[in-house]
């Protein structure tokens, strides 16, 4: 049985959004651009698991995480923060990060519902 996931859709002060290049190796979304996060571990909670995936794979601390209440995979949890500590530095599980604005996210080979997730942010974040 799949294990749950949490992600998070992390907004700076110009409203740019934090995406990470998956590498070509990997299962899920091979060679596009997504959003920190993975999989929870036994007796973590989605938010912590939201908290330490972003912190493993970005070096970025996230507070108050609020949850992008759009249709997803049951298994999904999708969190979105403007509140953040820390300079992005990230691991060996991607290949490149870049902060992007809504008039150029689009040129991007976006995973699925990245797109979704930073309008739906945008408009009610």
């Amino acid at each position: 049985m799949p294990r749950e996931s949490a992600i998070v859709v992390i907004l700076d002060a110009q409203d740019r959004v934090l995406l990470l290049l998956r590498p070509t190796w990997i299962k899920w979304a091979p060679g596009q651009w997504a959003f920190p996060g993975g999989k929870l571990e036994a007796d973590e909670s989605r938010v912590q698991a939201a908290i330490r995936e972003t912190k493993e794979e970005t070096e970025l601390t996230v507070e108050d995480l609020k949850e992008v209440k759009i249709p997803v995979d049951s298994k999904l949890t999708m969190f979105y923060t403007r509140e953040y500590t820390g300079v992005v530095k990230i691991d060996w599980e991607h290949d490149d990060f870049v902060w992007v604005d809504r008039t150029e996210v689009e040129t991007y080979d976006l995973a699925p519902q990245v797109l979704e997730a930073y309008d739906w942010v945008l408009q009610n974040g």
